[in-house]
């Protein structure tokens, strides 16, 4: 079981969440003071999470590609995963906006913007809701491409190909409010999850992972002292460091030489929860806060962390109260037979299964030396 990939979940919803209460802090409602703003704004947690989805997707289902039993059983695992808590938390902020309870929230306006935000799939430029849902459009995309491998080994490389070719020719990322289905889905994001695949062909070369990491700090370390650089060039950089670390972590997870902290994989079981609710939290924890006069009196920072502590800590419990049990009565109701070629899956905000014993990387004490 590889602990270090549900920790870099855990580290990727933190530093979303640092980024976005940043942002909000600036805001003059909030006090005007965008806390630590220069320092959250260069970590691309978001961009993270496209890595590591896909490592961890190709991680679990590697031995499924060219297996087209195993299709079904990989579309049940991913809607029940992404869709059912995302509009359980969807639903009832939409109700609350409606009733006059959102500050600067929108709710969509018209059918086209109703099917956008809730099937995750772009057919208007809406903004979901749950603005932070930009990203999962980017992931259901992946999704779909990745069940072409499933299908069929060569029908799927032909699908990744032509993404990271129309990724590359469109090399874009859009603005907020100017995301269609032509610029998202050849929007240089979709490039990320071909980086997270590679750190999983890096990862099972076997070896200590030493290499790996030295050179994905360096890597990293090197986008962060350009940054920034035109269009968003520095980013590319950062996320190719980003694999490197990513592959070396788990060799050395898997040669023992790092234990993750239990804290660490708790909050990436619970990542999901934390990315879609978290700036909700904050906006209301900063605003009694400031009601309470304790904004004032701890002052900025001091209320940063106090926020950025307690919008994590009740994502978590809202995990436990609400996406844990939801997903596994799902699960338990509507799982389906599975094929004789489906394996162990893991679910990306779950507990990563191990990788089929064929296909761990070699005792680093043997004579690999890839390290």
């Amino acid at each position: 079981m590889l602990k270090i990939l549900q920790a870099g979940r855990a580290l990727a919803a933190i530093s979303v969440a640092a980024f976005h209460l940043s942002i909000a802090m600036g805001v003059p409602r909030y006090g005007g003071e965008p806390v630590f703003y220069e320092w959250t704004r260069h970590i691309g947690g978001v961009r993270f999470f496209f890595v590591l989805s896909g490592f961890i997707i190709l991680f679990a289902h590697y031995h499924e590609i060219g297996q087209p039993s195993a299709w079904r059983p990989f579309i049940f695992r991913r809607f029940i995963r992404l869709y059912p808590i995302y509009w359980l938390y969807t639903v009832p902020f939409c109700l609350l906006v409606a009733a006059g309870l959102g500050t600067d929230a929108r709710i969509p306006s018209g059918w086209a913007d109703w099917l956008t935000s809730l099937t995750l799939i772009r057919f208007t430029a809406a903004v979901p809701p749950l603005t932070v849902a930009w990203s999962l459009f980017h992931e259901v995309a992946f999704y779909a491409m990745f069940s072409l491998l499933i299908l069929n080994r060569r029908l799927g490389m032909a699908g990744f190909a032509a993404v990271a070719l129309f990724s590359v020719i469109y090399y874009n990322y859009p603005a907020v409010a100017q995301r269609s289905a032509g610029n998202v889905y050849t929007a240089a994001y979709n490039l990320y999850f071909l980086f997270g695949m590679g750190a999983f062909y890096l990862y099972r070369r076997g070896g200590r992972g030493w290499i790996e990491l030295a050179v994905g700090s360096g890597i990293s370390a090197a986008a962060l002292l350009v940054a920034p650089l035109p269009q968003e060039l520095s980013y590319l950089l950062l996320i190719l460091g980003f694999a490197f670390l990513l592959a070396g972590a788990a060799k050395l997870e898997t040669a023992q030489y790092i234990r993750v902290p239990t804290v660490l994989v708790a909050l990436g079981n619970a990542s999901y929860t934390i990315y879609l609710i978290h700036e909700q939290l904050q906006g209301l924890l900063l605003k009694l806060l400031i009601k309470s006069q304790l904004a004032a009196l701890l002052g900025p920072r001091c209320t940063y962390l106090l926020v950025l502590l307690g919008a994590i800590g009740l994502g978590y419990v809202a995990y436990l109260l609400i996406e844990r049990p939801l997903t596994a009565a799902l699960r338990r109701r509507f799982q389906p037979a599975r094929g004789s070629a489906s394996v162990a899956y893991a679910v990306s905000s779950g507990p990563c299964t191990e990788l089929p014993a064929a296909d761990r990387p070699k005792d680093p004490t043997a004579a690999t030396k890839s390290a």
